[in-house]
């Protein structure tokens, strides 16, 4: 059996002054590094845990460490697409978001996540960028007073080629960060034999978080802050410092720690979203 020698904590940068603190399980001990002894054996639902973090955890980087400007709903009209082929959904909205960054001379990125109807259908929600202001518009009548009322955009590209979507200003971009996560279900992990790499998608190239240190050497108040504090625990990101961890593997002594700032995201606020309602927008000519 191998031991290796692996970071009490490791620290990686993400946009704005957001950091996320990672702190390993393994034996502690004040006078030497942490050691970690590997479990060789993995079972089923633990890779399908895993698979659900990770997706979780790189939507939530995306989404963090790049910038956006629309929450983004999409549907798939059944007369131009099958709506339960989300294989051929993503590859040809690829290539319509490529062709359209030649036509708008705009570099859009995107960042969507799927979710299925009861019925098995599919349709998106995500994050979107680089939308120039001449591709998109208000909705107006015949559309639903809601999303006039709301200051809905639509973008009649994406409507004339895959069928209804909204756009919605983001407001608060933290909390839409982690807002857009929820849709990662656990559910939609284990159907990962179905869904492959479609957890989530994503244009290229994104942002993703930055190590900015690892710490290899025991410290008990930073210990006791991650383990014992609730709020940082519900999340492990902190915000309103500007610090890294300058530990060293020679002990060197570190300076005095700076307060972390917990990011506890607000569990009731949504960004401005509208759920798609097929029969109402069938009515109104829309699909």
């Amino acid at each position: 059996m191998s031991i290796s020698t692996s970071p009490v904590h490791s620290i990686h940068e993400y946009a704005n002054g957001i950091y996320k603190v990672v702190t390993f399980k393994g034996s502690r001990d004040p006078d030497n590094a942490y050691l970690r002894i590997p479990d060789a054996t993995q079972h089923y639902d633990n890779k399908l845990d895993n698979s659900f973090s990770r997706a979780r955890n790189m939507v939530l980087q995306y989404a963090l460490c790049n910038s956006w400007d629309y929450f983004f709903t999409g549907t798939i009209d059944r007369a131009k697409f099958d709506r339960f082929n989300l294989d051929v959904y993503q590859s040809r909205l690829s290539q319509f978001v490529r062709d359209k960054r030649k036509k708008y001379q705009s570099q859009i990125q995107y960042l969507l996540v799927p979710e299925q109807h009861k019925d098995g259908a599919w349709h998106i929600h995500g994050l979107i960028s680089g939308l120039p202001e001449d591709a998109i518009s208000l909705f107006a009548p015949p559309a639903p007073q809601r999303l006039i009322d709301g200051g809905f955009l639509n973008w009649p590209d994406y409507m004339t080629t895959f069928g209804f979507c909204s756009l919605a200003p983001i407001r608060d971009a933290i909390a839409t960060a982690y807002y857009i996560t929820k849709y990662i279900s656990k559910d939609l992990s284990q159907r990962q034999s179905d869904l492959g790499k479609h957890l989530y998608f994503h244009s290229r190239p994104l942002k993703k978080a930055v190590k900015a240190s690892d710490v290899y050497l025991y410290n008990r108040p930073l210990d006791e802050l991650c383990i014992n504090d609730y709020d940082f625990c519900k999340t492990s990101m902190v915000y309103g410092e500007d610090w890294t961890f300058p530990y060293v593997w020679d002990g060197a002594e570190a300076p005095e720690l700076l307060p972390l700032v917990p990011v506890v995201p607000d569990p009731d606020f949504q960004p401005m979203t509208i759920e798609p309602d097929f029969q109402q927008l069938k009515m109104e000519g829309y699909l």
